[in-house]
């Protein structure tokens, strides 16, 4: 049973890998193959970053005698980002999983299903470790002393390292769980928390260059701290270079975290799993209800799925807090901007760079790429309603629109007031501003139309996993670049005045195309998913 469990949720984190989502049938070999090599560039190239940071560490800390010290450093960095990447569907995968009622029914001890729900949080974190781990294996074997033990050690390191990020992924999801039992609005609160991380996160990569310097001029004085501070880390850097019983004081260590864990999880998964999930026990009043039109109740149902999920709020809305928080920047640091801006080779271009600022961080907004996906097999509901499949879809698409044109608005008014444009490129900017995010609403619809997948168990597959997501995100860059590149060859030809309007116009006829798709074909597959 343990072992046809552990299948199961292995095929369900990587269906992304095999499975078509929208015909639920399996991907040929070819179609696999090409999926896995997509996802491989994209980790490629972002492990090549880590891969310039190791290589900048490992030298000269071998150099010195203190190895342990460059496993340490680049240990930890591999437990951030494993623990970045799988912590914010944690919470998913253990106590939200759709089919959970449906296992704890099952004459299954709830130790096992906890040990299955957790191979898929261990399976996450140990994809996004090895975007640190691996670069840091590769210069160690090109850069340190070559010993057998040491080499075996160094292969076995990230896996056992990756319990690590388990654990403290675990615990996260815990506290989660037990907060959220507490709290009404959890999932806005769980966001604020996360966006918090995520600052911390880049504020320290930020810093990362003068941070790895600071540790090249005081390797000792490092060194020493970390011996204490961070033992289980200055164990595994020992192991690395080849110390038998270091590698076996760091795997107890981490066994143990991880038993204590697993114990105390064992004892709340039950209770945790099949609480009321935070909401408030509210008591009954008589009141009057107000009486909503067709869009307007729509339109309130996809506003709060929205705001009653984390997930999606976190991955398909960040541009909601993005677009406010670049214009207070642009204001703090308003003299710099203009500073900049001012540049002769600069000034012909500022309209048009202002336009491709504000549409890129818009493009942070992807909520109706997965709205379809996101009915689920509870799809049926709303098609068995007395309401035209156009009225839901257009209250998808007004729901994006609302909650991306709303933040954009002061954005493009800090913009126009830094650069200052002709009345001829303040009108355009926000015309074509509002076209881009008319454009990337109806794109990520139309994609989802062609691509749902409405076959999932946890709803972190189709925010997080899917194919119409990546489209819609990556597509908006690739829509600007090419708008961009188009310019390049037309430089010579049209003037900037112009060249935006040509956008303008562009933009317009793109929109009435998908907008009229969705409203025709779009309907019909929607009415038939």
């Amino acid at each position: 049973m343990t072992k046809a469990l552990f299948k199961k949720q292995m095929m369900e984190v990587f269906s992304w890998l095999y499975k078509d989502k929208k015909s639920g049938k399996l991907r040929s070999v070819q179609g696999i193959i090409t999926y896995a090599i997509l996802y491989l560039v994209v980790f490629a190239s972002l492990g090549s970053a880590f891969y310039y940071v190791a290589d900048m560490l490992c030298q000269p800390l071998v150099t010195a005698g203190m190895g342990f010290v460059y496993w340490c450093l680049m240990g930890l960095i591999g437990v951030f980002l494993g623990v970045f990447g799988s912590v914010f569907s944690t919470y998913s995968y253990l106590y939200k999983a759709k089919d959970n009622d449906f296992l704890l029914s099952l004459p299954i001890p709830v130790s096992r299903i906890l040990l299955v729900r957790l191979s898929g949080v261990y399976a996450m974190g140990l994809m996004y470790e090895l975007i640190v781990m691996i670069p840091t294996v590769l210069v160690w074997f090109m850069k340190a002393p070559f010993s057998l033990v040491g080499a075996v050690c160094v292969i076995l390191i990230p896996f056992i390292l990756s319990v690590f990020v388990l654990v403290l992924s675990a615990v996260l999801g815990w506290v989660v769980a037990l907060v959220a039992g507490k709290l009404k609005h959890k999932s806005i609160i769980t966001v604020f928390i996360s966006l918090a991380f995520i600052a911390a996160y880049y504020y320290i990569y930020g810093k990362a260059y003068s941070m790895l310097q600071m540790i090249l001029q005081n390797a000792g004085a490092v060194g020493e701290k970390v011996k204490v501070a961070l033992y289980p880390l200055y164990q595994m850097g020992l192991a690395a270079e080849g110390n038998l019983l270091s590698m076996v004081i760091f795997t107890l260590i981490i066994g143990a975290l991880f038993l204590i864990v697993y114990s105390v999880l064992s004892r709340s998964f039950i209770g945790l799993a099949t609480a009321n999930k935070g909401n408030a026990k509210t008591e009954y009043k008589n009141k009057e209800q107000k009486v909503k039109s067709v869009g307007g109740a729509l339109l309130q149902k996809e506003m709060r799925h929205f705001l009653g999920s984390a997930n999606y709020m976190l991955n398909c809305g960040l541009g909601i807090i993005f677009m406010p928080v670049a214009a207070a920047l642009l204001f703090w640091q308003a003299d710099t901007v203009r500073e900049v801006l001012t540049m002769p080779f600069l000034q012909k271009y500022v309209p048009l760079l202002a336009v491709a600022a504000i549409c890129t961080v818009a493009t942070m907004n992807d909520m109706t790429a997965p709205s379809v996906s996101l009915e689920g097999k509870n799809i049926w509901l709303v098609q068995s309603f007395p309401i035209l499949s156009r009225q839901v879809l257009a209250a998808k698409l007004k729901f994006h629109l609302i909650l991306t044109v709303i933040p954009a608005v002061p954005l493009i008014i800090l913009v126009e007031w830094l650069i200052k444009p002709e009345i001829a490129f303040a009108l355009l900017i926000p015309i074509a501003t509002l076209l881009f995010i008319v454009l990337m609403a109806s794109f990520g619809l139309f994609i989802n139309l062609k691509m749902p997948n409405l076959n999932w168990t946890n709803e972190i597959v189709p925010i997080k996993q899917s194919m119409s997501v990546m489209i819609a995100l990556f597509g908006g860059w690739v829509i600007i670049m090419a708008f961009a590149g188009l310019y390049v060859l037309l430089d010579s030809v049209l003037s900037p005045l112009v060249y935006l309007l040509l956008v303008c116009a562009l933009l317009l006829a793109f929109c009435v195309g998908l907008i009229g798709w969705i409203f025709t074909k779009g309907e019909k597959i929607f009415a038939t998913l």
